[in-house]
């Protein structure tokens, strides 16, 4: 059971960790998805130093996504890549990337069925924090409280480091996945590369572990991940204010580590919630700026909950034309503080309030109609901070979702 029927939890990436896209004989799938969002935006600070904004948007998204795959009996050798297409997407800025083409999954994959695989290349992680129906990446929910200056609150944190795929350009994983029962499952991820070749860059490996209990209506997740980035060059110090003089060094380092666990519950067809907790650390050293760079060493930790209804069902379960409708609603709360002290012992502070209400319809079950009201409060204290310095942001935006998958 992956969820209500066309919820967030049926629509979960990972699939819950069960061995997707399942082909029980030799052949070539051909999936894939396409969304448009249309949406609206407005930013408001405390700070008169901090702009207020307001921005209406369109974006979309395509995948063509092709697996072909070999199976004998139980065993099995798969491939899958996924082309993209972006209209326009928001990746921290608005619209960094508009009108390009690039790649989601790139990956080989070889096990049994229902037993284990081993799977190499660039793919997502098994999720641990479900947001519901709201807070998709790339979304104006999901940013949040920012502001086209001054301070950004932080993003969530979800056991998610090493979650999404690998960016650079010599960077990926490789996990091993296991299945001693039906109910329980494990993924163990490794990461390894580089984020530049035959240039400066660093070097950057790690790990990330998830457990995944799962009696269909209850599922318990549970992970934890460390990876460290080292930089490729080594340095000849010749500044006595950064240390002795000669010595050599191994130039920027940094490590970072976290986890987090979630429970979701599901009363099929009527109502499907969870809620999820982490905490994430990371820890950032450069010798060649005098040592630890303390505003990007910091403590993140997020706590949220999600609830999706089947409403007319529930009150009325003779109303069947109305079963295809979903009413969902979540909250994430997220706390960072960081080492830079000024005057004070404590680090700067800054949290992010995320609270969304969304309601969709599935047409034909195939195309998603939703749409989703968001508001955020961004909050900022830096260390040693008085009057004006201690301020708020806040957001409140509106979008409509068209997503059809094949």
């Amino acid at each position: 059971m992956r969820g209500l029927y066309g919820g967030s939890l049926w629509l979960e990436p990972s699939f819950h960790g069960l061995q997707w896209p399942y082909m029980a004989k030799t052949g070539v799938g051909i999936s894939g998805s396409a969304w448009v969002d249309t949406g609206y935006e407005t930013n408001k600070s405390e700070s008169s130093s901090v702009a207020n904004s307001t921005t209406y948007l369109q974006q979309a998204r395509a995948v063509l996504r092709v697996t072909p795959t070999y199976v004998s009996g139980r065993f099995f050798i798969q491939a899958q890549a996924e082309l993209v297409g972006n209209g326009c997407q928001t990746t921290g800025t608005t619209c960094l990337n508009a009108g390009t083409v690039s790649t989601d999954d790139l990956w080989l994959r070889i096990g049994q069925w229902n037993v284990w695989d081993l799977k190499v290349g660039r793919f997502e992680g098994w999720e641990v924090f479900h947001t519901g129906m709201g807070l998709d990446i790339n979304t104006f929910e999901r940013m949040g409280a920012w502001a086209t200056s001054g301070s950004q609150p932080p993003d969530y944190y979800g056991v998610s480091f090493l979650h999404d795929r690998p960016q650079a350009l010599g960077q990926g994983y490789a996990a091993a996945h296991y299945y001693p029962f039906s109910f329980l499952r494990f993924e163990l991820q490794g990461e390894l590369g580089t984020t530049a070749v035959k240039t400066a860059g660093n070097n950057v490996w790690g790990g990330r572990s998830v457990a995944i209990f799962d009696l269909g209506w209850l599922k318990l997740k549970a992970g934890a991940e460390y990876d460290n980035t080292t930089d490729t060059n080594t340095f000849t110090n010749v500044d006595p204010a950064k240390g002795p003089v000669g010595k050599v060094d191994d130039g920027f380092k940094q490590t970072r580590k976290g986890y987090g666990g979630a429970a979701q519950f599901i009363y099929d067809p009527y109502v499907e919630l969870g809620g999820s907790i982490a905490q994430g650390i990371q820890t950032y050293n450069n010798p060649q700026v005098n040592g630890q760079n303390a505003t990007n060493s910091f403590t993140v930790t997020s706590v949220g909950g999600f609830a999706n209804v089947r409403v007319v069902r529930l009150l009325d379960p003779d109303l069947h034309i109305l079963d295809d409708l979903l009413l969902g609603g979540g909250v994430v709360w997220t706390t960072e503080y960081n080492n830079h002290r000024v005057d004070s012992p404590d680090g700067d502070y800054s949290a992010h309030l995320q609270i969304f209400g969304a309601l969709q319809y599935l047409i034909a079950k195939q195309l998603f109609v939703k749409g989703v009201f968001a508001y955020a409060r961004g909050d900022f204290k830096p260390s040693g901070a008085v009057g004006e310095d201690v301020y708020s942001n806040e957001m409140y935006s509106f979008r409509v979702r068209l997503m059809y998958l094949y």
